[in-house]
């Protein structure tokens, strides 16, 4: 764990970033508070942290004294500096001392654990490039870190070259390759070194390249181009071989021919990471991946419309309301499509569907007339959207839980008053039966009442009612009534149209049929 101490006065700003922060999933652990930079630097030298959180102004000795003490000191420390909007100028001194972050107060949670975590990956490379010194093998590795690392002026390429040449890294071609590790924050610094371990053997003990952290990743660089999918696939079971069944992505940045190309291939695969969410998964990804869904699957959306989510809602509701299941992964795939064709990112996009699935859901629980119980389950699923990792799957785990969860839905409500369509046919079959009829009598509209009774027997109403009748004739014809009277006795007025309708499903004539 990386140690962090709190510098300020005011006691409700401490203690909140102590509890209101992510502290341990973001590898760090809070060891000590101090009111004031003088207190600070006798809580230092006891605790010997790696980052300072100093505000800049306190009393006895404020936070730019502090720093300037310790700097002076030869303490080497990340300090992170809090700042009200009247502190600027002021703060700005404090910058050439090489702060790490800078806040301005109030402190917003999220812009302070992204601060955390650039510090944290810096420290990582720092404790990295000690191990190196200790075990000899710095040269190499510091200079491909150099490498990775895009310049603000490109040196002479001679200079480039002849560094290359001192560090063994001349070679025909460079290939990166990254993994980013599906693993917390606090565990990742040691995990990344295992994982270079488990791959030395592989690309450096067979000649293929070298590997080395550089957090937040593990980084390969190939010395011959990963060319055709086979050789692609073959490194992508190495990995996973090697993770030792950690969840991973890879990509690669592609291939250069110069070291001082080495950091646009490193630079390509962080952008190919980063899309992840909208790639396949389980394969090594690249600059030209393809996203699960193809341009031409939501070209006709680019278009901005502000009703488009209600449309998506309302289409997802009908047909799990009607039981067309066939039509849910589609429309998600729609949504996924449109939710795309708007250059969403991915934590949008997830809130996209977090409101999508909620409002849907809720409908289907107005719309059985029933109380859901089962308030945990679409809870779980709900948080769960923000925990997927793919797209593909997300729509995946979406389907699977509005089908299962229209299924229960239904039970206590449009089931029984299905059933009771169903024994209303069958008991006034011989009456004057219309598919409005029935709507109303359910308050459904006609054309929703007649899709949902396709969907639940596989026949039109007016078709299952004529097989109900012409079940019921052949019952009295065999009883030994008469054509003309079984007609007027199962609701057919016209004796010549229930002799073509009878034909028409039993393949014989009434009479046929009575004489058999």
């Amino acid at each position: 764990m990386i140690k962090v101490v709190i510098v300020d006065d005011e006691p409700k700003l401490r203690n909140g970033l102590q509890t209101l922060i992510p502290w341990e999933s973001l590898g760090f652990t809070v060891t000590a508070a101090a009111t004031n930079g003088k207190e600070a630097l006798s809580v230092i030298e006891e605790v010997t942290p790696d980052v300072v959180i100093v505000d800049i102004r306190m009393p006895i000795m404020d936070g730019l004294q502090m720093i300037q003490h310790l700097t002076a000191a030869g303490r080497r420390l990340h300090f992170i500096i809090l700042s009200g909007y009247a502190d600027f100028e002021y703060a700005k001194q404090a910058i050439k001392y090489g702060v790490a972050g800078y806040m301005v107060k109030p402190v917003d949670i999220r812009e302070m654990s992204a601060s955390l975590q650039r510090v944290r990956e810096q420290i990582e490379k720092e404790r990295h490039q000690a191990e190196l010194s200790q075990t000899g093998g710095v040269n190499r590795e510091a200079h491909l870190h150099s490498l990775l690392v895009p310049q603000a002026k490109i040196e002479d390429p001679d200079k480039w070259r002849s560094k290359a040449k001192d560090a063994d890294l001349l070679w025909s071609g460079y290939e990166v390759v990254i993994i980013s590790l599906r693993i917390s924050d606090a565990e990742r610094f040691n995990a990344l070194n295992q994982l270079s371990a488990g791959l030395k053997p592989i690309i450096e003990g067979r000649n293929k390249g070298i590997v080395t952290v550089f957090p937040p990743y593990t980084v390969l660089l190939l010395n011959e181009p990963l060319r055709g999918k086979q050789r692609r696939e073959e490194l992508y079971n190495e990995l996973r071989s090697a993770s030792g069944g950690l969840r991973f992505i890879a990509a690669t940045g592609g291939v250069v021919s110069v070291p001082e190309e080495i950091c646009s291939s490193y630079l390509n695969a962080q952008k190919a990471v980063k899309q992840a969410f909208f790639s396949e998964k389980d394969q090594l990804l690249g600059p030209n991946s393809p996203a699960l869904l193809s341009s031409t699957e939501s070209l006709w959306m680019i278009e901005d419309n502000p009703e488009r989510l209600e449309e998506f809602i309302f289409k997802l509701y009908y047909s799990l309301d009607i039981g067309n299941k066939a039509m849910i992964l589609p429309l998600l795939k729609e949504a996924a499509g449109y939710f795309l064709s708007r250059g969403q990112e991915e934590k949008t996009v997830k809130e996209s569907f977090f409101f999508l699935s909620n409002a849907v859901v809720h409908k289907l629980t107005a719309g059985s007339r029933m109380v859901w119980k089962e308030t945990g389950a679409v809870s779980r699923f709900l948080n769960g959207i923000f925990q997927q990792e793919y797209l593909e799957d997300l729509v995946e785990e979406m389907n699977r839980f509005l089908l299962a969860f229209a299924e229960d839905s239904e039970s206590g409500g449009k089931e029984q008053e299905f059933k009771i369509m169903i024994d209303f046919i069958n008991r006034h079959y011989s009456d004057n039966l219309r598919l409005e009829t029935l709507a109303g009598l359910l308050n459904y509209s006609a054309a929703y009442l007649g899709q949902l009774f396709k969907n639940k027997t596989g026949e039109y109403f007016n078709t299952y009612l004529d097989k109900v009748r012409i079940q019921k004739a052949k019952e009295f014809l065999s009883q030994g009534m008469k054509v003309y009277e079984v007609a007027e006795r199962v609701g057919y007025a016209n004796v010549n149209y229930f002799h073509g309708k009878f034909k028409k499903y039993e393949g014989r004539s009434p009479s046929d049929y009575k004489n058999l």
